[in-house]
């Protein structure tokens, strides 16, 4: 069994994730180096078959491949912002970058955790601080997680997260909330956790709390009660999803 990991939304709901192992985060590191090193050769090579080896050696020849290394340089936080926490290294071994708040993962997070790979990168950096930090802090972060407050779990979580956010309606029903769909399938789960938990639903503060984010976000005046509108905004995901 994994060790878990609880996040702490804003909601004062927890939901818990399966930390994403040191081995894991170590193999999809290696993955997206050798990429990062793969892509770099052809550059090199091409630069080689159409200009001859010698060319390696005339200045506007070197700015080319400078030009050339940026996406190299900028690889995590693109595919980070790209593909919503994860890298194709991180996609291949299904774990993926999340905030500690049960937020969306802002570029602001993305940007720290990219900026502090230096200190990853510097000699012994990855394999040295980067796993101490890892092993030690009780969420498993380095350095970039812990500024940036984030840290990485398994993606298959978030797939079972997915499958639990949907619940069966009757064939008549009748959804009243088409903005529903903005929300997120992290949004939905903390709802039924507040709808199903005692502790939750019985808080009134907690439940007043997501009650009226809910409707800011969706934009939606109602005459429901907090509870009956939360079940209702359950519904009418799943009868649009």
């Amino acid at each position: 069994m994994y060790d878990s990991i609880s996040i702490d939304t804003t909601q004062n709901v927890s939901l818990h994730f399966a930390k994403a192992t040191l081995g894991d985060r170590i193999i999809a590191y290696i993955i997206d180096l050798l990429i990062k090193i793969v892509y770099y050769v052809i550059i090199v090579l091409g630069c080689i078959h159409l200009f001859g080896i010698d060319a390696l050696n005339d200045n506007w020849l070197i700015f080319f491949l400078v030009v050339f290394y940026v996406p190299v340089f900028l690889y995590d936080l693109l595919f980070e912002a790209l593909m919503d926490g994860q890298t194709p290294g991180k996609k291949i071994m299904k774990i993926k970058v999340v905030n500690l708040e049960g937020n969306s993962l802002s570029l602001g997070a993305i940007f720290l955790r990219w900026l502090f790979r230096i200190i990853d990168f510097m000699p012994l950096g990855y394999w040295l601080i980067g796993i101490i930090s890892i092993a030690v802090t009780k969420k498993s972060q380095r350095i970039g997680d812990v500024l940036a407050q984030t840290t990485v779990i398994k993606v298959k979580n978030l797939v079972e997260l997915r499958d639990t956010v949907f619940q069966m309606l009757q064939a008549d029903y009748k959804a009243e909330f088409p903005s529903v769909t903005r929300l997120s399938s992290r949004d939905i789960e903390i709802i039924k956790q507040v709808l199903n938990k005692p502790e939750y639903r019985n808080n009134h503060e907690v439940v007043e709390k997501l009650f009226l984010k809910i409707k800011n976000m969706l934009d939606i005046e109602t005459e429901y009660d907090a509870i009956t509108f939360l079940d209702k905004v359950v519904n009418d995901y799943t009868y649009y999803g």
